[in-house]
């Protein structure tokens, strides 16, 4: 398919939640109370189980670092026009905002190199990573569930994992027969801020031991409008278009399953620029093989390999022209021997590996010439229970990495690197509505491409960029604190984290202005751009999350409760005189209101983003802000069988105006305005 063109406020949500959690909340009803009908998890429909933080299947309450599982339900309700805006809302989740179409993830202030981005457990193999303007090839409405790790995740996935996992599950390859010969889902949504249409299709259905599924979904989307004082206005280059179409199966033997999918993914999405009509074309085609043993050997319990393999390309148009092409060909693969228990311990042996070939023409040459990445690791994963007074997890990951490119002087290098990985955690319950985890990880990451070899120009973000062939592997300590309270009236979740990084590689502006040349030029030259060098420094981040809600009291119709949340993250160098780290997310809050019912949910809450005043060398300090947000579901059944569920959702009521102070072109782009949805889902 072709398509055309801060201060003492900060404490004030902590205060009240405490509050709000007292003891009695998670002690359980009483004789003589009135005994609660649901207890917070059972506002699910499906269970908490989470398979993204370990190669064993646990519920989130089970384990030592923050996860959060976003079903479809709260997906639609938060839907956003890429992974990263839909999940803006999470405590510590915040997204790169270039433009509508390209918004990446970034997790406790880490993005690119530190946080990945996952389809079913692999990589998206885009390259996303390379520039903040190319998006991620995952649309939201493909994803059953989300899944999010806050914290170190390089066991499983690597170095490129300190700072978090976000996960998108599509069920894609059934991993079991569907319940029903046919079942499925048609999604149909509008938007007015920028005339929003949203179509989207599953069907899942059985025959004998296979199982298959297929789906399919268009958007589309003209430039959104934004607040310019009494009159509304238009933020130019954040138009987006969008068709993903998939088809998978399963067959399933008495010994496990066996199964394949193929996805087309195709993008179209403006950016936004001063002086030209630019927009990116992308398209990705990628193939995917499953497979499960279960017991195939005595002491096994079950084997698991996962493999993906993806072409991708898209081209940067400007005017009509095509200036700029980024192909990236990608294999990975992992095979994971889950074991019996030994000697009281649970676990897997995991071989993890992947190679890919980068490759940039026209322009984007300039920027990073052709690239190839190998790496081989093995890891090792056991849990150890304790009489169910606590559980202890402990995991060790060695990898082996090669990068071979061209540098600054196009002289071909290859280095090699062997990062390795540790981590130890501890779980204990000692309550019923207590839950604490404890874990310590550390972790190496060898340099990406674009640090060790980037040697030009980068049009998107106005740079410069020289990378370092001589970067060694950067090392990260973390520390992860969890406390979790649950019980019939509600749930209350608060983490905190310390990161040392050492040699941690990022790109060092140097106050200078150049030409495409890398010659110097003045600040005030139509052609300048900021140089850049990739190098390493020590450097320390912290923060914490907190969230929760709690159900105030109970109406013959349904339930009334509050919820609420705060994130900070402080990063700063430790050596040198200008300390602050760049692009860190300012602290935000926010809290509501909500009812809840068998056939209504409804909730009216704000979120405060700060001022960031504590900005990097040469960047400038962005202003707060508050937006108003508000959404209704309401659920009926037309006739038997066939469940509808309306929704009606509004973002930014008040239509303030927001810039994103992570963004590399925040100066230029405003969040956008007063958003307006309508959604409607029919289930069958």
């Amino acid at each position: 398919m072709h398509f055309s063109r801060t201060s003492r406020w900060y404490f004030l949500p902590i205060l009240c939640l405490t509050l709000i959690f007292s003891k009695d909340a998670f002690a359980g009803p009483d004789d003589n109370s009135h005994a609660h009908e649901h207890t917070h998890d059972e506002h699910d429909e499906v269970e908490t189980i989470v398979v993204t933080a370990s190669p064993l299947e646990h519920d989130r309450d089970e384990l030592a670092i923050p996860v959060d599982r976003i079903d479809r339900d709260e997906l639609i309700a938060n839907l956003g026009s890429t992974i990263g805006e839909s999940l803006s809302q999470i405590p510590g989740i915040s997204s790169t905002g270039f433009t509508a179409g390209a918004s990446r993830p970034v997790i406790r202030g880490q993005d690119a190199y530190r946080s990945e981005v996952l389809e079913d457990g692999l990589r998206t193999q885009d390259v996303s990573r390379e520039s903040p303007d190319h998006g991620v090839p995952i649309n939201p409405l493909s994803a059953q569930r989300i899944e999010i790790v806050r914290g170190p995740a390089t066991l499983r996935y690597g170095g490129g994992a300190s700072a978090g996992v976000v996960n998108v599950i599509t069920n894609r390859i059934p991993d079991r027969l569907p319940d029903e010969p046919l079942e499925g889902e048609v999604f149909v949504g509008i938007g007015l801020l920028a005339n929003e249409r949203d179509l989207s299709a599953s069907l899942e259905g059985q025959h004998g031991d296979l199982a298959w599924h297929f789906d399919g979904l268009l958007r589309r989307s003209n430039d959104y409008s934004i607040p310019n004082d009494d009159r509304p206005h238009i933020q130019s280059g954040t138009s987006t278009e969008a068709f993903t179409g998939s088809l998978g199966a399963s067959y399933f033997l008495e010994a496990g399953r066996v199964g394949f999918s193929y996805t087309r993914a195709e993008s179209n999405y403006g950016l936004p620029t001063s002086n030209e009509n630019v927009e990116i074309e992308m398209q990705t085609d990628r193939y995917r093989v499953e497979a499960d043993l279960v017991e195939p050997l005595e002491g096994i319990r079950e084997i698991r390999f996962r493999g993906v393999y993806s072409e991708y390309e898209h081209d940067e148009v400007a005017d009509g022209v095509v200036g700029q092409t980024y192909r990236n060909e990608e294999f990975e693969g992992r095979v994971e021997f889950v074991h019996e228990t030994m000697l009281g311990f649970n676990g897997a042996l995991g071989i993890h590996g992947r190679t890919r070939d980068f490759r940039a023409d026209g322009e984007a040459a300039e920027f990073l010439g052709p690239t190839e990445t190998s790496t081989a690791a093995a890891y090792l994963y056991e849990e150890y229970d304790f009489n169910n007074a606590f559980v202890l997890e402990m995991g060790v990951r060695v990898e082996y990495t090669n990068v071979k490119g061209q540098d600054a002087a196009s002289e071909r290098r290859s280095r090699d690197f062997v990062p390795l990985s540790g981590a130890l955690s501890i779980i204990a319950g000692p309550l019923d509505w207590l839950t604490i985890g404890l874990r310590g990880a550390v972790s190496q990451r060898a340099p990406s491409q674009v640090e060790l070899f980037a040697r030009g120009t980068h049009e998107a973000t106005g740079t410069f960029e020289i990378g370092d062939p001589k970067l060694d592997e950067e090392t990260s300590v973390t520390g992860d604190f969890r406390i979790e309270l649950e019980g019939v009236r509600g749930r209350l979740e608060w983490s905190g984290f310390v990161t040392r990084y050492e040699d941690f590689i990022f790109a060092d502006r140097t106050g200078n202005h150049v030409d495409e040349n890398g010659l110097p030029v003045a600040a005030s030259d139509p052609g300048a751009l900021d140089e850049i060098f990739y190098l390493g420094r020590d450097a320390l981040f912290y923060g914490t999350e907190l969230s929760g809600e709690f159900d105030l009291f109970e109406l013959d119709y349904g339930t009334v409760g509050i919820d609420g949340r705060f994130d900070f993250v402080r990063a700063r160098f430790t050596d040198g005189a200008y300390r602050n780290l760049p692009r860190i997310v300012p602290i935000r809050w926010g809290g509501g209101v909500f009812f809840a019912s068998e056939s209504i949910d409804a909730r009216l809450g704000f979120l405060r983003t700060e001022a960031q005043e504590k900005i990097g060398a040469f960047e400038r300090p962005t202003a707060g802000f508050t937006m108003l947000n508000a959404s209704l579901t309401y659920r009926i059944e037309l006739l038997e069988g066939l469940p509808l569920s309306w929704t009606l959702t509004g973002h930014n009521l008040t239509d303030v105006r927001g810039r994103n102070h992570i963004a590399f072109n925040k100066d230029d782009v405003l969040r956008p305005g007063r958003s307006i949805r309508f959604g409607l889902r029919a289930q069958f």
